[in-house]
């Protein structure tokens, strides 16, 4: 297994492969899997995917957003600009600039993409072999939604991804990170004002690793969610994981109440940022000369039925979205559910047996 976290900073990207399991032995047609990670916890957690790439012909890579190892650090007035965007009252030009903030990083992926075709000279997507597929993990979606709401914009150059792109995943993504309305009752450690910082980081490792028992969502609403108590058993992943697994998967700067990842949340929440990419990225859009706008890539939202309130409400809203479309005749991209029956949202850190995918509307 190749591990890249040991590169610093340089010319090329701002992004960087963490992880990478290197390509397939003796294979000229594997298929290259891209991960971006969530709030918090980088992309350590899927240390444990690596080694299946061999077996599925697969090449896992895993980068880290600004902010967190390997990658770069955002300048004094990146910086700076983040903060004024969460701390400035809503206004039209706040939110966009909030919105263009997000096409920023959008633009961040998509150049580390086309470095990484260029330089690894990675299979083309021929059949069903070769290309590319990217997820974004929990708040590594809202990258993923900003990429299809602007990858439109984004002019291709010799390296077309258009011709290796074979799929996009939402990976247990959040209602909150796709700007949907909340359910009348929630609870969410970092939206928790009672509590100080350090608090809301501390409860949050915990709640958002545990496993939930919910209702059936689609049936019966948010009366269905559980958002406060945890199953006892399985026990939440991060109770355990051991300290240096801890220390490997998490980095804390971006967490606190200066940190980038708390500032672009928060943001994107006040501002209704967060609706306003989620609409641009599911109906069509005018595209730029040059550009290609994804439009008829594969799209799926994987959620786990053990995971916490925000990912089965996503679930349920982009379903009624959907229907409400095709009831309606606006032209919104079709993106295909597949739940994972018995997962919380952290499975890929410590699977627990008797998990399985079902793809379905809900």
């Amino acid at each position: 297994m190749a591990d890249a976290h040991s590169q610093g900073t340089g010319p090329g990207p701002v992004l960087r492969a963490y992880l990478d399991s290197g390509a397939p032995q003796d294979s000229t047609n594997y298929t290259t899997v891209v991960i971006v990670h969530g709030y918090g916890w980088h992309g350590g957690n899927f240390k444990k995917l690596m080694p299946l790439g061999q077996q599925f012909n697969t090449r896992v890579i895993v980068i880290n957003r600004r902010d967190f190892p390997g990658s770069d650090e955002y300048t004094p007035s990146e910086k700076a600009h983040l903060v004024h965007l969460a701390t400035t009252p809503t206004s039209p030009e706040i939110t966009q600039g909030v919105v263009e903030f997000m096409r920023a990083r959008a633009r961040e992926v998509y150049n580390f993409l086309v470095d990484f075709v260029k330089r690894e000279r990675i299979p083309v997507r021929e059949g069903s072999t070769g290309g590319l597929i990217i997820a974004g993990w929990s708040l590594g979606s809202s990258y993923m939604t900003a990429l299809l709401a602007n990858v439109r914009l984004f002019p291709e150059g010799d390296i077309q991804l258009s011709k290796y792109m074979r799929r996009l995943v939402m990976y247990d993504a959040s209602s909150i990170c796709f700007g949907y309305p909340f359910p009348p009752k929630w609870y969410q450690p970092l939206l928790d004002t009672s509590l100080t910082g350090e608090e809301r980081i501390v409860r949050f490792c915990t709640w958002v690793t545990g496993y939930f028992s919910h209702g059936d969502v689609f049936t019966l609403g948010g009366a269905a969610l559980e958002s406060h108590t945890m199953l006892a058993d399985p026990s939440p992943t991060y109770a355990r994981m051991t300290p240096a697994e801890l220390a490997a998967s998490t980095h804390r700067p971006p967490q606190l109440d200066d940190g980038s990842d708390r500032l672009m949340v928060m943001a994107c929440i006040t501002h209704g940022a967060y609706a306003v990419i989620r609409e641009q990225a599911l109906y069509k859009m005018e595209t730029a000369e040059g550009a290609s706008d994804w439009w008829n890539l594969p799209v799926r939202q994987v959620w786990g039925d053990r995971s916490i309130w925000e990912m089965l409400w996503c679930a349920k809203m982009l379903t009624e979205e959907m229907e409400e479309a095709r009831r309606t005749g606006k032209t919104m991209r079709e993106i295909a559910l597949v739940r994972f029956e018995g997962a919380n949202h952290f499975v890929s850190v410590l699977p627990v047996c008797g998990w399985k995918p079902r793809e379905s509307s809900g």
